[in-house]
């Protein structure tokens, strides 16, 4: 095949055997594939062995001609830089994570009775902070009106308050016993809502908890390395060896503002939720630039608030 190795574009004679992120090119400047290993050898290894029986594979490999590798400290790192790297170059043979992802989120208001509706938002460039009435991450305004469908025929919830289904009297689906009859008096706003809260909970968002960018420090005992992971309203801002590199205005972390990203977001909420993460404030304009979070608000759960909802 005639493929040459290159780690940061340095010939190397075989793929490292380390954690991080490859690239495959073809006789262009735009990476044709980007993946993430633990250990890149053996992935690329996984490569060759899926080319004999898959045709993507097979037509990716016979049209490489340079591999590419940047190790990185640990497997949030790589996560991190594949996916940012995905989003700006759109490889060929990327399947997912190529478009960046602008999703929607469940808003709840209340109508003129007193019953939650919920409506269907555009998270912009950050998840909505200090608020506990949105819901869930899903792809389109569709996507998320069929969510709600399913999730009222499951609970029992009433079309009609919810604002999906309009006109007078009871609602179809209580003429069909399937209402528990908010629609017709039977159920109070109270007890509606308090059904569709319990229901949505499990996808509650988790909205940005500090006032200020969160350092996440990941370590490589073994190599005796780290690197700092600067995130800040979700927003993933790169990643630094050492914390002299890391910028030191506010007018920094705002200078590339850029839609939330739905796949960046589930990286760093999955890393926080590590109990053992390491967090720390930045404060790029203070004397004292970090300080160590004695209180990850994460830690220790289990759930991922509307992971589970976006389909591909």
């Amino acid at each position: 095949m005639g493929t040459t190795y290159t780690v940061d574009g340095e010939p190397v004679a075989t793929l490292p055997a380390a954690v991080g992120v490859y690239r495959f090119y073809g006789d262009g400047p735009v990476p044709l594939y980007i993946g993430k290993s633990l250990h890149i050898a053996r992935r690329f290894s996984q490569h060759l062995r899926e080319a004999r029986s898959s045709e993507r594979h097979r037509r990716l490999l016979q049209g490489t001609q340079r591999v590419d590798c940047t190790l990185t400290v640990g497997d949030v790192g790589a996560q991190l830089l594949e996916n940012s790297e995905i989003k700006r170059h759109l490889p060929l043979f990327n399947r997912r994570q190529r478009r960046v992802q602008r999703p929607v989120t469940l808003c709840l208001t209340a109508n003129p009775q007193h019953f939650l509706q919920a409506q269907a938002t555009p998270t912009g460039e950050y998840l909505p902070q200090g608020s506990g009435h949105h819901y869930g991450l899903l792809r389109n305004a569709p996507r998320a009106r069929d969510y709600l469908l399913a999730l009222a025929r499951r609970e029992q919830l009433c079309l009609r308050v919810l604002g999906l289904e309009s006109g007078p009297g009871p609602c179809f689906a209580r003429q069909l016993k399937r209402c528990l009859g908010a629609c017709s008096g039977d159920e109070s706003a109270a007890q509606h809502n308090h059904r569709l809260l319990a229901a949505l909970q499990q996808i509650q968002l988790a909205a940005w908890p500090w006032p200020h960018p969160i350092l996440l420090r990941e370590d490589n005992a073994p190599e005796r390395t780290q690197a700092w992971h600067l995130v800040n309203q979700w927003q993933y801002q790169g990643s630094f060896a050492t914390l002299r590199q890391l910028p030191r205005t506010e007018g920094a972390l705002a200078s590339a503002p850029q839609a939330l990203d739905l796949d960046s977001y589930r990286i760093l909420l999955r890393a926080f939720r590590q109990p053992a993460a390491a967090l720390f404030a930045y404060f790029p304009q203070a004397r004292k630039r970090t300080e160590p979070l004695l209180n990850n608000n994460f830690a220790g759960s289990a759930d991922e608030p509307g992971l589970d909802l976006v389909q591909a």
